[in-house]
């Protein structure tokens, strides 16, 4: 252990972010360290650096690993606000990583380096998708993670929005064990934060889970909570805080002419006319808040026309888009910017930055919103007070009201009543001061005694009880009758709508997005009933940024008129679908040149094409580089060879391929990141296929160009083809006993019991045993009756031998863990050891996500017998195991180890062994 105390926090954090702690984060930090918990509660004003919670619990978790919980996540419903904490918490794990001597060495050394290259993980879970799904590869690291509710809420309630039903079982242990929830901004998430507590107290049984909620709000859920807050001797040690806090800021109330006209065409022309006449010299930044992504676009584009920089960032955009745009205005909103900008530059947002977004604008002009929202819009003006230090004056901000949005008739979708009543009350306040403004600062009397019904709908979720999650914890097969988790997760009142995925690809075939799947730095999310009517060309649905209510929802139309696939992972590859067929965490892939976007952010009327960002998303993922050489998507580079070339080339195609490589890399408009691809693949080298032709749109096909001998953790899918066919030609044996012994070793690591360690370690080494099945070692073969020959003659396979990935001949439907765990039940003292016999069989039988409660058995045409030996116990089962009592034992020890270790505690020890079977074949590929 380390030997790390409160004192060295602000060491620490100097030498992570270059200037110490604020005095409320140092004391935060020894509070939790001396009482060995986290406050349930902590209430802090807006720009007051509430984010560095995070380096709290990562020290705290360093200098007591016993104690604290090895995930960080922080939940937070505003998919900017996520990427930006994503990238605080990217620069600790970096500044940790590379720590050699000092404070952060100790720290290092403290999270336990179980993994040299990333001693901390960071990952970021929001519109979707996770930007890296490899919060989920290994129970045993220190991880931050970065979520919005319906990510994390959804993994939790075993039902994750874009998880396939077979690892739903490893997210939800993994978000319902050794879990640190800081819940940020709760009073937007009232509902999840109930939820939270119910999870907590339906949860029992004999494993350490170190679960723990914390609520960061002035409005908390728990009510009775001992709070953590600021006090006058923070304030006092810190005049940076100080000046933060008291930072003078006021706001001009302004009806928006027009009593007719809706909000996207009403405010533009006002937002212009404020910019162009009423802004002073001193304003450099202009920040545009509005509450729906139609109104933002239409203002972006006014203010654009009218001559100023301008620019748009929504929630409904592409992340690579995204951060394009951040990149191109952030340097004149930076908080911490060193000068002024020589141009007025004006930023349109949506809601996605009203919490959290580490923005600082000199001047802000919002359509007006619920109390509390406006109160969070405000923390984005003159956020550190340096306008007001540096000109004397206040932060200007203008109101704006729109009569069609306020009408006490027609109920807003999103803020019900709320905004009418704020905007009522915000009337009445200017109307009593001779300025007619009212004060928006921090510390505002006019913005802290709202009357009731001005702030955002607060709703309930229901009561969970146990019935909702013996349903849940059904994964594999579900249930013909489930509860909706949505209540749970926004409550009963009008849920929101939740999002599906939209990835716009030219060839949507399924050998290219096999090469080059979908990831998400290319994901659109966007809400379920928007996307249904997008596909069936209707009328745009209303869309905002804010989970605070729902949408009114349309039934789904019955035609799809842009044509769109499903995507099934890597296993089920693309699928037709209906548009009825569509459910929440879909990933459906569009063609391009079906329009959605204009400056970057969900248009559903635009109709331009869009741009084809899989390449480009390959290597932000960082896994395996890859390149499509299609003239479409290669643009002004030089014309890539083509294979309907081959037959008249003197030149050997892979030298044509380098060469062209070569010169793409050298082009003046070659981009950064193609640059970077082009040269990671002339350095490791690359594997070709042939993909496209007329059926997809790329005339006489192209080149897919993958890097060579890269493997992607993400195709670890629970499936047998990905897990098994890896070319690593590894032994059942040997890869059995590499699976027990990483499954232990994670256990120990974990604080397991040393009897459940070796129970986890059992479970290994017997887990791939219907693997000996001749029709899997045929497949494994590549379909060569003679090498399949020379493996029966010699010992069994667990991963396909090189180069061999055809010729696949087990039954379709038949599971080999099932065969396993017959073999088992064959050798009844092979389980005399164990000290829970039927966990050991369990976790077996659930290995690839099946079997949660019911085994898929199927009948056998053609039986086999399958013989093996471990320690001396010889096994052997038919291969028909359809009349036999597997089926109805495996359900019943299912509910019986639900019962014993609860439900997240059983999907966790589910959770340890198969990942230890994931990365240990993982390793066996990359030999």
């Amino acid at each position: 252990m380390p030997d790390l105390t409160g004192d060295d926090f602000a060491a620490y954090f100097r030498e992570v972010h270059g200037h110490p702690p604020f005095p409320w984060q140092e004391r935060l930090t020894r509070q939790v360290l001396d009482s060995s918990q986290w406050p349930e509660v902590i209430d802090l004003p807006t720009g007051t650096g509430k984010t560095a919670v995070l380096d709290a619990a990562v020290f705290s978790l360093a200098a007591r690993p016993d104690v604290f919980p090895r995930r960080v996540v922080f939940v937070i419903d505003r998919r900017i606000i996520v990427d930006q904490v994503y990238e605080r918490a990217g620069l600790m794990q970096k500044r940790i990583k590379d720590a050699e001597a000092g404070v952060l060495r100790r720290v290092r050394d403290g999270l336990g380096v179980a993994d040299e290259e990333r001693p901390l993980g960071v990952a970021a879970l929001r519109g979707g998708i996770p930007i890296d799904n490899e919060w989920a590869h290994r129970p045993d690291l220190p991880w931050v993670v970065v979520s919005t509710v319906d990510q994390f809420g959804s993994r939790l309630l075993f039902r994750g929005y874009g998880v396939s039903p077979k690892m739903r079982p490893v997210h939800a242990g993994l978000a319902g064990n050794d879990c640190l929830v800081i819940l940020d901004e709760v009073h937007l998430s009232r509902p999840f934060a109930e939820t939270l507590e119910h999870v907590r107290n339906l949860n029992g049984g004999p494993l350490p889970r170190r679960f723990q909620v914390v609520e960061m709000s002035a409005t908390p859920v728990k009510t009775e909570a001992v709070r953590f807050t600021l006090r006058a001797a923070d304030l006092d040690s810190a005049p940076e805080l100080r000046k933060r806090v008291e930072a003078p800021k006021s706001a001009r109330v302004l009806e928006v002419p027009g009593k007719s006209k809706q909000p996207h065409d009403a405010i533009p022309g006002a937002v212009v006319g404020i910019i162009g006449k009423e802004l002073k010299e001193e304003i450099r930044s202009v920040g545009v808040v509005v509450n729906r992504v139609r109104t933002a676009r239409a203002a972006y584009r006014a203010v654009r026309d009218a001559g100023f920089r301008a620019h748009l960032i929504t929630g409904r955009m592409r992340p690579l888009d995204r951060q394009r745009a951040l990149d191109g205005f952030f340097p004149a909103v930076d908080p911490d910017r060193v000068g002024q900008p020589e141009e007025l530059t004006v930023v349109v947002a949506t809601q996605a930055i009203e919490v959290g977004a580490d923005f600082s604008f000199d001047a802000l002009l919002t359509e007006c919103a619920p109390v509390d929202s406006l109160r969070q819009r405000f923390g984005r003006l003159d956020r550190r007070g340096d306008f007001a230090a540096r000109t004397g004056g206040t932060a200007p901000a203008w109101i704006l009201g729109v009569a069609t949005a306020l009408n006490p008739k027609k109920p807003d979708p999103i803020y019900g009543d709320a905004a009418r009543v704020t905007w009522e009350e915000l009337l009445r306040l200017a109307g009593e001061n001779p300025d007619g403004l009212v004060d928006v600062g921090p510390r505002s009397l006019h913005l802290s005694s709202f009357p009731e019904g001005s702030s955002a709908p607060h709703r309930n979720a229901p009561l969970l009880l146990p019935t909702y999650l013996d349903a849940w914890t059904q994964t594999n097969p579900e249930p013909v009758v489930a509860p909706s988790i949505d209540w749970f997760l926004h409550g009963m009142e009008q849920s929101p709508q939740p999002d599906v995925t939209l990835v716009w690809r030219r060839d949507r075939s399924a050998d290219t997005l096999r090469l080059v799947p979908p990831r998400p730095a290319e994901f659109l999310p966007v809400p379920i009933n928007a996307a249904l009517a997008w596909l069936a060309d209707q009328a745009e649905t209303p869309v905002g940024d804010v989970d605070s209510a729902g949408e009114a929802a349309s039934p789904p139309p019955d035609t799809a008129v842009r044509p769109f696939l499903r995507w099934g992972g890597f296993e089920e590859g693309p699928q037709e679908a209906e548009l009825d067929d569509i459910r929440p965490g879909d990933v459906l892939l569009a063609d391009p040149s079906a329009g959605g976007l204009s400056g970057g952010t969900w248009d559903p009327a635009a109709p331009e094409p869009v741009s084809d960002l899989g390449d480009e998303a390959q290597h932000v993922y960082g896994r395996k580089s890859t390149l499509r050489l299609d003239p479409a998507l290669t643009g002004d580079l030089p014309a890539p060879p083509s294979p309907s070339g081959e037959a008249d080339a003197e030149t050997p195609r892979e030298e044509l391929i380098r060469d062209w490589l070569k010169e793409c890399g050298d082009f003046p408009d070659c981009p950064d990141w193609m640059k970077s691809v082009t040269e990671r693949l002339l350095l490791k080298g690359f594997e070709i296929a042939v993909a496209g032709g007329s059926d997809s749109g790329a005339g006489d096909g192209y080149y897919i160009l993958t890097e060579k001998a890269a493997t992607d953790a993400a195709a670890m899918d629970g499936s047998d083809l990905a897990a098994s066919v890896t070319g690593a030609g590894i032994s059942l044996r040997e890869h059995m006993e590499g699976v027990g012994e990483k499954a232990a070793q994670y256990a120990r690591r974990l604080g397991l019991a040393a009897d459940l360690q070796e129970d986890l370690r059992l479970a290994g080494r017997l887990h791939d045993l219907g693997k000996v099945d001749p029709r899997f070692q045929l497949g494994l073969a590549g379909g060569d009756e003679v090498e399949a020959q020379k493996i029966r003659d010699k010992e069994p396979l667990a991963k396909s031998l090189p180069g061999r990935s055809g010729g696949w001949s087990y039954p379709k439907g038949m599971r080999h863990e099932i065969a396993s765990a017959a073999m088992v039940g064959s050798a009844p003292g092979l389980l005399e050891k164990a000290r829970d016999p039927d966990l050991v069989l369990h976790l077996i039988v659930s290995h690839h996500g099946h079997a949660r409660p019911l085994p898929p058995v199927i009948r056998d045409a053609d039986p086999q017998t399958l013989r093996f030996t471990v320690d001396g116990f010889e096994m052997e089962t038919g291969s028909d195991l359809v009349e036999t009592p597997l089926a109805l034992e495996t359900a019943e020890r299912f509910w019986s180890l639900v019962e014993k270790y609860g439900y997240h505690g059983l999907a966790w020890l589910e959770t340890i062994l198969r990942l230890a079977d994931h990365r240990r074949s993982e390793e066996e590929a990359q030999r």
